[in-house]
């Protein structure tokens, strides 16, 4: 594995894992991540206008990959109103690369070899260590029993768009420049998304989450965009089934994060959850 492209997963998974604290701090969610996605775009509008692609050659894989990020973000803002941050964010990035392991082999020929499987049961065992306590303790309060449930499935949707549109992005960056193509992914999405959310808040409550978070919301748009650019880059240089496994270490950033400035629980079941999900990525990458 080319260690600029695993340095490039690292960088990325930090940002990721920054930026959807972020996220789960804001009061509206959905109003918040909008405004972070618009602001993306106009940021990285130059890099459209000055390295310009072939919208003709490649606009299946932008429309197919837009429309799936539009339902992620929906989905992972969904899925924060049901569970705390370090337990939502392990199962909906944790659970990714089972999906993406059936996905690459069957649209981009990349076949899972025996470490891969090992790997990917190592990350299973891992996600069940880091999201296991949370859910028991939510099960033991009867009240919140469909809510647990609720944000399980809601956390295995986000998982299986991550997939989906990973894959469309690892065929699509065969073709194309990953910088400018991400960025017009993330605007069509944003587009995409706009309707629902003005239709549903208003411009009053928008203004309002503007002026309430604009630092926060500039910085998630800089973060989102760009650590997604990164992966793509790293898509480049080696398997994307690898790559997009990788990506998810910032399971444990992630959940350190949610420990750090959240006040969520760890404990040991999710210190011992967490070297499970980076070593199952490891052996994924190294000799997968």
């Amino acid at each position: 594995m080319p260690p600029l492209a695993l340095g490039l997963l690292l960088v990325a998974a930090v940002m990721h894992a920054t930026w959807n604290l972020l996220v789960k701090r804001a009061r509206e969610k959905q109003v918040f991540t909008w405004l972070a996605l618009l602001i993306g775009a106009i940021c990285y509008l130059p890099v459209v206008v000055f390295n310009p692609i072939d919208l003709r050659a490649i606009w299946p894989f932008i429309v197919c990959s837009a429309l799936v990020e539009a339902i992620y973000y929906f989905a992972l803002i969904s899925a924060y109103q049901y569970g705390d941050f370090s337990l939502i964010y392990p199962i909906a990035r944790g659970a990714a690369p089972a999906f993406l392991l059936a996905w690459t082999a069957l649209f981009l020929g990349e076949r899972p070899r025996l470490f891969g499987v090992i790997g990917i049961i190592l990350l299973v065992l891992g996600l069940m260590l880091v999201g296991g306590n949370a859910w028991w303790e939510l099960r033991k309060q009867a009240s919140l029993r469909s809510v647990s449930k609720n944000g399980l499935a809601l956390a295995l949707s986000v998982a299986l768009c991550i997939s989906i549109y990973t894959t469309i992005d690892g065929a699509a960056v065969r073709h194309v420049d990953p910088l400018p193509y991400v960025v017009v992914v993330m605007s069509l999405a944003t587009i995409l998304l706009s309707p629902a959310i003005l239709r549903r808040y208003g411009t009053s409550a928008v203004a309002k989450e503007w002026r309430a978070n604009w630092p926060r919301i500039l910085m998630v748009g800089i973060f989102n965009l760009l650590a997604y650019a990164l992966v793509l880059f790293a898509y480049t240089m080696m398997r994307v089934s690898y790559a997009g496994a990788i990506r998810e270490v910032s399971v444990v950033f992630a959940a350190l994060i949610g420990w750090l400035y959240l006040r969520e629980t760890f404990g040991a079941l999710r210190v011992a959850g967490s070297v499970l999900i980076f070593s199952g990525i490891l052996v994924i990458a190294l000799v997968g």
